[in-house]
């Protein structure tokens, strides 16, 4: 670039200096606010899955989830948890497992391998009907309220409705099962 405004050189050089260090400036400044909306990008980002069980869009955004998402995991928890027979309860329960967060795996680990043994020793099988799912995004738990049956022989042993509390998290957009349980009647 060669500006030939002024008479002495000098002054022409100062001339095309100030005009380059204009233009750097207005690059440096384009980088940063680039930089600024990229960032902005990637952090409001989010993902709107449907998946062929679920009947509406479900959306998970970093730690923070739809209400459609969690009780849709819930009613796949439940079905892999609650409703098992003595031929693949095992197998559920080893799926039910991968959901689980990893501090909270050895305790479930154990709990549910015992019950399968007690499942497979005794031939029952038992069914749970969800009535209700009650979600609460604050506490991160999830109430199921639904009716429970329990067969022996093909045989009607028990039918009670019962509650049960999952404690969840979602972290990096992945559903989490810190515990589940039985709720206990104060």
């Amino acid at each position: 670039m060669k500006l030939d405004i002024f008479m002495q050189k000098t002054s022409n050089l100062y001339a095309e200096n100030r005009l380059m260090k204009f233009f750097i400036v207005v690059i440096g400044m384009a980088v940063v606010i680039n930089t600024y909306v990229s960032y902005r990008a990637l952090n409001s980002q989010r993902t709107i899955l449907v998946p062929p069980v679920l009947n509406s869009k479900v959306e998970i955004s970093g730690d923070k989830a739809s209400d459609d998402y969690i009780k849709g995991f819930t009613r796949y928890i439940c079905g892999l948890a609650l409703g098992y027979n003595s031929a693949a309860a095992r197998s559920q329960f080893v799926e039910l497992l991968t959901i689980y967060a990893p501090e909270s795996f050895p305790a479930a680990q154990k709990a549910f391998y015992g019950l399968a043994d007690a499942i497979e020793l005794s031939k029952v099988s038992n069914s749970y009907v969800i009535q209700r799912i009650t979600v609460d995004s604050g506490k991160h738990q999830i109430e199921v309220q639904g009716t429970n049956m329990q067969f022996a022989q093909d045989k009607k042993v028990e039918e009670s409705t019962k509650t049960y509390l999952i404690d969840y998290r979602i972290r990096n957009g992945k559903f989490e099962v810190l515990s589940f349980g039985e709720k206990e009647l104060k």
